[in-house]
Parts: C-alpha cells; sequence; structure tokens
C-alpha cells in the first residue's frame, strides 16, 4: 500500500492526533447506480477490527476492511481555516 500525501497534510494530520480514518460511503439514488466514495476523518475508529491499520511515520492510517484498495491512496488538503478538511482517492 502506497499513501501520497504532501507535507501540509502529514502536518495537518498530525495536529489532529496523529490518527486518519478511511470509510467508505455509498451514494444511491432513485435512477442511478450507487456511487462509492471515501470519506476521511481524523480519529481513531471505534472498532479496530473492521479496519486495516498502516503505519507512516509517526501517523497511524485505518482503512475500513470492506474496501477494495488499489495501489495508492492519495490524500490531499482542502479548504482554509477553520474549514480545513482532507480528502482520499483511490489510485492506480
Amino acid at each position: 500500500m502506497i499513501f501520497k500525501m504532501d507535507d501540509r497534510a502529514k502536518s495537518w494530520i498530525e495536529s489532529k492526533g496523529k490518527h486518519l480514518t478511511v470509510n467508505s460511503v455509498e451514494v444511491k439514488g432513485c435512477c442511478a447506480v450507487g456511487i462509492q466514495d471515501l470519506l476521511a476523518i481524523p480519529k481513531k475508529p471505534k472498532d479496530l477490527n473492521r479496519y486495516n491499520e498502516f503505519k507512516i511515520d509517526n501517523l497511524s492510517i485505518y482503512i475500513q476492511k470492506n474496501i477494495k484498495v488499489p495501489d495508492k491512496i492519495s490524500l490531499k488538503i482542502s479548504g482554509v481555516g477553520f474549514f480545513k478538511g482532507i480528502s482520499a482517492k483511490l489510485t492506480s
């Protein structure tokens, strides 16, 4: 597993407690096929048995076990000030 993140993303995760949880979210509509997206949350999951843990330097990144992970996950910061967040995208 390869994690791609810049220094801003790494610093942001460190400032939030050094834990990041990545969950899958399925969006369903009445007339369309469901779309799977990822939700990254800066905290440790409650049920560790449902996640694979990856250690990168001093960070712990937890990936939900039902996510079909290709070679890379890209983590990127977006927003400014209080509205900053992190996004996770699967890449090959």
